[in-house]
């Protein structure tokens, strides 16, 4: 394996056990997406709707047929890292990197972090974080943004652990589906 393909097993933080995980308590081999791991990315992605209290539009097999083609066939600026143990994935990071135009640096902004419901207290969701943070230093991207549903107060007291970070009242916008398509025809007026 090459140094861009071998697994990570990086020292973590757990959010269950509020410090590091030793090499011992590895949570997980963390490392970019395969090709091949599109059917299980897709497995996620349904649980991960299913969480949020989403219908999954799609049957799996479609997920994970739009994602290689996506992820691996077309020029994509999302990075998936994915995180693997001997039971198979148990969740992933995805995220994009952009240039923050108005503190003119490199920035990475976080898609979805997700870990399945059974590994959320192994310290999964921490070892994904750390690898992203490393791969941001290697990279100099000085930012990580992302956001949270302040419902899910595990997730925000996960996000609480990784240090100061910046808050804000901004509200996120979206306009998706029919929303989407009727600003489209109003915009043309």
């Amino acid at each position: 394996m090459s140094a861009e393909t071998t697994p990570r097993h990086a020292a973590l933080i757990d959010p269950a056990a509020d410090g590091p995980v030793s090499d011992s308590r590895k949570a997980a081999d963390i490392r970019p997406l395969r090709s091949d791991d599109v059917e299980g990315l897709a497995l996620l992605a349904q649980e991960l709707l299913a969480f949020y209290g989403l219908p999954a539009r799609n049957q799996r097999s479609y997920m994970a047929h739009i994602m290689a083609t996506e992820l691996f066939e077309r020029e994509s600026n999302l990075k998936v890292l994915v995180a693997e143990t001997s039971a198979g994935l148990r969740g992933f990071i995805a995220y994009t990197e952009v240039f923050a135009l108005a503190s003119c640096q490199r920035s990475f902004f976080i898609q979805d972090l997700f870990v399945t419901r059974r590994a959320r207290t192994s310290g999964v969701g921490g070892a994904l974080m750390a690898e992203l943070v490393r791969q941001a230093e290697e990279c100099g991207v000085e930012q990580i943004d992302w956001t949270a549903d302040p419902w899910n107060e595990k997730a925000t007291a996960f996000y609480e652990k990784l240090g100061p970070l910046l808050k804000s009242e901004k509200i996120l916008y979206r306009l998706a589906g029919t929303a989407l398509r009727r600003s489209m025809q109003e915009q043309k007026l």
